[in-house]
């Protein structure tokens, strides 16, 4: 089964992606084609495009004033295939079908992916942040397969690198640079070093083999940016003009002002400080301005983290990035650009963001300079909001650790009922509770769906982030049609307690120190 667009290619509008989910109508009184609407060539309603029992799509004429057309041939009703152009008035559209989804819960979130692209037109996704292995520590397996299959269902591309290697990194580096040469164009390959294992040389092997940037772990490798090991590996960087990404989530000290450092130092280095930054984000913001070399990637989950970083830093130093196979592009793509439109970029800032400040990044091109931080002035939020986010936040915390969150999830289920369906927050609170709905049954039917993570904890991930960005708008959903529906949803409890007690899939406490994972709450019994 694939998933159906039509991208418009000509007339106005051009650049414009539309769902077609079930079915959708081509015509100027379309409320989910506003870019239709000016076509006065187009009849209100003008064609019909459905999908069919096994996936394909079929397009029909609604008795239509100047016909449709499908490559150039006037039609009554046709099957469509990937690239047939249709013409309706004079606007022109492409079809296009994408993978579904086989990783997780993505399916599940894929109506609130599907609106957030449309959001943006001429979208072009680059994800700076995957992994593939399957030596690592936090028991998570990934092949280079799954990944380039996640990337195609999200219409991506990708940076993959390297998860942990406990004997080193040259193998799965050479891997991955002949998975990248047979992908098509898919897949960039930064290779991962450990400097304290002559990190220069083996970053000057895999560059000169095609390796377009460097990753750094100095949690999982155990040392920081003062080591003697760093300033060769950043010397090459700024030689070659190559980005550097370097995991600064959880788990370590402090890293940001010697990065810092080194930004200064070496200017055509491109550093690039994964997970938003969490270990220093409270204080880089005031010193990002002035380091146009130095990038923050969005691979992280909390919405309180996110929406700092999209209001303190400048939108030409984000870079979207997913932290494949922790999350995915799917949820990850989605949370960028409703965090983004809540702080109020533009849309070419959107653009940039979403990858096309990646891809001048790899070209060893200059970053352009979109301006200011967003700023502050659009977080405001609801108190009834601000409840509803803190006990999603406080599951996921729960789901984190492997267990349900059930008792969690229930109160939240319970914050969805406002006693209002006219209140301000009604609707983002019923896209909320869709969300726990569909976690929910997915949990109960794929309990081993997640280890060591709990089931669908992406989708608790994104209602988070939905109750944090309220001012963006919500795609149509067939799930809780009326009042009844919430509150009889609301108030029925989260009931996936027994189904989804998850047993560790491990029988021992790793050192998830050397863990790949951003955000992984098993710890270890010396820890």
């Amino acid at each position: 089964m694939r998933a159906g667009y039509l991208r418009v290619v000509g007339g106005n509008g051009a650049g414009a992606l539309f769902p077609v989910g079930r079915e959708f109508l081509l015509g100027r009184v379309n409320p989910d084609a506003a870019a239709l609407a000016d076509d006065a060539d187009m009849s209100r309603e003008h064609a019909r495009v459905a999908e069919g029992a096994s996936g394909e799509l079929e397009i029909r004429d609604l008795d239509s004033r100047n016909g449709t057309f499908v490559n150039g041939d006037r039609i009554e009703a046709e099957q469509l295939a990937p690239g047939d152009l249709i013409q309706v008035g004079s606007t022109t559209l492409e079809v296009v079908l994408r993978p579904r989804s086989a990783l997780y819960d993505d399916e599940l979130m894929r109506p609130w992916y599907d609106d957030a692209i449309t959001r943006v037109t001429r979208l072009s996704l680059f994800d700076v942040h995957g992994h593939v292995g399957s030596n690592d520590p936090d028991g998570f397996k990934f092949s280079s397969s799954e990944l380039t299959a996640t990337l195609a269902a999200a219409g991506a591309r990708g940076v993959v690198m390297p998860m942990h290697e406990p004997n080193g990194y040259p193998p799965a580096n050479d891997a991955l640079l002949a998975e990248s040469e047979a992908s098509g164009g898919r897949l960039v390959v930064f290779c991962r070093v450990d400097p304290k294992r002559d990190g220069r040389e083996e970053a000057v092997r895999c560059v000169d083999a095609g390796a377009r940037g460097i990753k750094l772990h100095p949690r999982a490798e155990q040392f920081d940016l003062r080591h003697d090991g760093i300033d060769p590996v950043f010397a090459l960087a700024h030689e070659r003009r190559l980005p550097v990404l370097i995991h600064a989530g959880r788990g370590i000290a402090t890293l940001a002002r010697d990065a810092v450092s080194l930004a200064g130092k070496y200017p055509d280095a491109r550093i690039i400080l994964a997970h938003a930054a969490i270990s220093d984000l409270n204080w880089i913001w005031r010193e990002a301005p002035e380091h146009p070399n130095l990038f923050f990637d969005t691979a992280w989950w909390h919405p309180s983290d996110l929406a700092a970083l999209f209001a303190l830093i400048p939108p030409g130093q984000l870079l979207f990035g997913s932290d494949l196979p922790y999350f995915t592009p799917f949820m990850s793509a989605a949370m960028v650009i409703r965090h983004g439109l809540q702080v109020g970029l533009s849309e070419d800032q959107l653009r940039s963001v979403l990858g096309d400040q990646t891809g001048r990044l790899l070209a060893g091109e200059d970053p352009l300079d979109l301006g200011p931080p967003a700023g502050t002035d659009r977080l405001g939020q609801s108190i009834i909001l601000e409840r509803l986010t803190s006990v999603l936040v406080l599951a996921v915390g729960r789901m984190l650790m492997g267990r349900t969150g059930y008792e969690p999830l229930a109160l939240a289920r319970l914050a969805c009922d406002l006693g209002d369906d006219e209140a301000p927050e009604a609707q983002v609170c019923r896209h909320v509770l869709a969300l726990l709905l569909r976690q929910e049954h997915f949990a109960r039917e794929n309990p081993e769906n997640g280890p060591p993570l709990a089931a669908g904890i992406r989708c608790i991930m994104l209602a988070a982030c939905l109750s944090r960005t309220p001012d963006v708008g919500l795609p149509r959903i067939p799930d809780l049609g009326d009042h009844e529906m919430v509150l009889q949803a609301s108030s029925s409890g989260h009931r996936s307690r027994a189904e989804t007690r998850l047993m560790p899939s491990i029988s021992r406490a790793p050192d998830l120190r050397r863990s790949s994972a951003a955000d992984l709450l098993i710890i270890d019994a010396d820890d």
